[in-house]
C-alpha cells in the first residue's frame, strides 16, 4: 500500500517578534507516496494576503478588440489545422473550438478556446461549459490517435489567468499529443510500474481506497471520480486531485466521465472563490495505450497560483521551485481537506 513518509527538521532563532526569546520553528518534509520526491511544508509565516485581483482592464472592449479568440477576431486571425488532419481546419463542439496552436510546444498543439466570452470568472463556469471543453480536446486527442499510433501521450493543460501564466483572459486551454510527456507524467509512469510489478496492484487504485479508509485528506466520491488532497503537494496554496481508476486511456474518458470531472471542479472553483482565489493550473493526465493501462488511472491535478501581494505582484514560485525544484506549501493538506469537504456535500 501506499506509504506516506515525512521527516521534520527544526530551525532555532531569536525572534524579534518574542522580544528576542529563542524560538523554535519546524519545517515538515514530505516524500511522495509514489515517487519518493519531496515536498515541503514550511514558510507558514509568509505574507500571502488573499485579495482578489481588478480584472475589469482585462474585459473593455479595447482588450476584445485585440483578442485573437473573440467572435470577432477568430476567423481571422487563428490558424488552421491542415485539410488532411480536419477538414474544417478546426473542431468545434457547441460554442467551444479546437484550433492549432500558432505558438506550438510539440508535433500537435491545439488550442480549446472555451466559448465567445471574453473574461469568465470562476463562478461563471457552468458543469456544460466545462464538458464541452474538456469533450472537445479528447475528441481532438481520438483523431490524432487514429492518424499517429507513434505519439502515445496525451495530456489536456490550462492556464487559468495571469497568476498561472495564462498570457491571454480569455479562457482557454492546451492540448498537447507527444512522444515527450514531461518529466511529471514520465516519473509518475516509471513509478507506477514498479509500484505495480512489486505489488501487483495499480497505485492509483489503492491511492483512493488508502486515503478514503483513512478518512485525512480524502475529499469525496463523484461519480466515477475520487476527489483528495494530496499528502505532498505541488502547489504554495496546496492541490487539489481527481482520480478515476477504473478509467486510463483517451478512449475511456466517455461523456459520463467528463461530467464527472466537471461537477467536481464547478464545487473546486466554488472553493477557490472562497478564498479569493482566481488563478490555477491544471493538468488531466492519460495513460498511453498498451500495458500501462495496467498500472496508471487517469487521473487531473489542480495547483491554485497567486500573486504573494496585489502591491508589488510577486509570484508564488521561487528558488526552491525552479532552482531546486521542490515545491513548498503553506497549507497542511490534512486541514485544506477539512475546509474542501463542505463545497462537495451541496
Amino acid at each position: 500500500m501506499p506509504e506516506f513518509k515525512s521527516k521534520t527538521v527544526v530551525t532555532t532563532i531569536l525572534d524579534p517578534r518574542q522580544n528576542y526569546e529563542k524560538t523554535n520553528i519546524e519545517t515538515e518534509i514530505r516524500f511522495d507516496p509514489l515517487t519518493n520526491e519531496t515536498r515541503r511544508l514550511a514558510h507558514f509565516g509568509a505574507m500571502i494576503r488573499m485579495e482578489k485581483d481588478d480584472f475589469s482592464s482585462l474585459d473593455t472592449p479595447e482588450a476584445r478588440k485585440f483578442c485573437p479568440f473573440c467572435p470577432e477576431n477568430i476567423e481571422k486571425v487563428t490558424p488552421r489545422f491542415p485539410p488532411e488532419l480536419i477538414g474544417e481546419g478546426f473542431l468545434k463542439l457547441g460554442q467551444v473550438r479546437v484550433i492549432s496552436n500558432i505558438a506550438p510546444y510539440d508535433q500537435y498543439s491545439a488550442l480549446t478556446i472555451m466559448g465567445p466570452k471574453h473574461l469568465v470568472t470562476l463562478k461563471e463556469f457552468t458543469v456544460s461549459l466545462l464538458k464541452d471543453s474538456f469533450q472537445a480536446g479528447v475528441e481532438f486527442c481520438r483523431l490524432v490517435a487514429k492518424k499517429e499510433q507513434e505519439l502515445p501521450y496525451n495530456i489536456i493543460a490550462w492556464n487559468y489567468m495571469t497568476p498561472s501564466g495564462g498570457g491571454l483572459a480569455h479562457p482557454h486551454q492546451q492540448v498537447i499529443i507527444t512522444d515527450f510527456p514531461g518529466n511529471l507524467i514520465r516519473k509518475n509512469l516509471e513509478c507506477s510500474k514498479e509500484y505495480y510489478q512489486r505489488h501487483g496492484k495499480n497505485y492509483w487504485e489503492e491511492l483512493c481506497r488508502v486515503e478514503e479508509e483513512k478518512g485525512e485528506r480524502y475529499v469525496a466520491k463523484l461519480g466515477r471520480g475520487h476527489w483528495l488532497i494530496p499528502y505532498a503537494q505541488l502547489g504554495v496554496l496546496g492541490e487539489y486531485m481527481v482520480v478515476f481508476p477504473e478509467l486510463h486511456t483517451i478512449h475511456d474518458l466517455q461523456e459520463e466521465g467528463i461530467e464527472d470531472l466537471a461537477e467536481g471542479l464547478v464545487r473546486v472553483f466554488a472553493y477557490l472563490d472562497s478564498q479569493n482565489i482566481y488563478s490555477f493550473n491544471m493538468g488531466l493526465y492519460f495513460a498511453p495505450a498498451g500495458e500501462a493501462e495496467n498500472y496508471f488511472s487517469l487521473h487531473a491535478r489542480i495547483v491554485p497560483r497567486v500573486y504573494l501581494n496585489l502591491t508589488q505582484k510577486p509570484p508564488d514560485t521561487n528558488i526552491l521551485h525552479i532552482i531546486l525544484q521542490e515545491p513548498y506549501s503553506v497549507l497542511w493538506p490534512e486541514e485544506l481537506c477539512s475546509n474542501l469537504k463542505p463545497s462537495f456535500e451541496k
